[in-house]
């Protein structure tokens, strides 16, 4: 019974998301592209600080996680490799920190972004609203 009733009601909340709440998904949406590339610039530039270029360490990345990809890797890539994966996982915190204050500095909260991520994923008529409302700004 109760299955039934939060079905309902999912259904009708993808129904009543504003004009409003959307405009504010499209802020921190907008931020969280914002903040990625910050967070990707700084990952090249640990990547290129050990003397590996980003396409070499994505072939090492591979091989390393995939058993059946040949590799000519050496020593010396597998060392740097393994200093820059340690680098970027001790980065990934502050990373997702920063993410998180940027959306949240839209007056949206992480936890309102991520259900209207998921009700716009699958609600093609909010897809297109979103779509309108980014498009407005762009023209801008």
């Amino acid at each position: 019974m109760f299955v039934c009733g939060s079905i309902g009601l999912t259904a009708q909340e993808q129904k009543d998301v504003s004009d409003k709440e959307l405009s504010q998904f499209a802020d921190a949406y907008t931020e969280a592209q914002v903040q990625g590339q910050e967070s990707q610039q700084k990952m090249i530039a640990i990547i290129k600080e050990e003397g590996l270029e980003v396409e070499r360490f994505q072939e090492i990345q591979e091989a390393k996680t995939n058993p059946n990809k040949e590799s000519n890797v050496t020593d010396a890539e597998k060392e740097k490799h393994e200093i820059v994966t340690t680098k970027l996982q001790k980065l990934q915190p502050e990373m997702q920190k920063k993410a998180i204050e940027s959306i949240e500095s839209t007056g949206i909260s992480i936890k309102q972004f991520e259900s209207l991520a998921a009700k716009i994923q699958v609600d093609k008529s909010l897809q297109q609203r979103l779509q309108t409302i980014m498009e407005k700004r762009q023209g801008k």
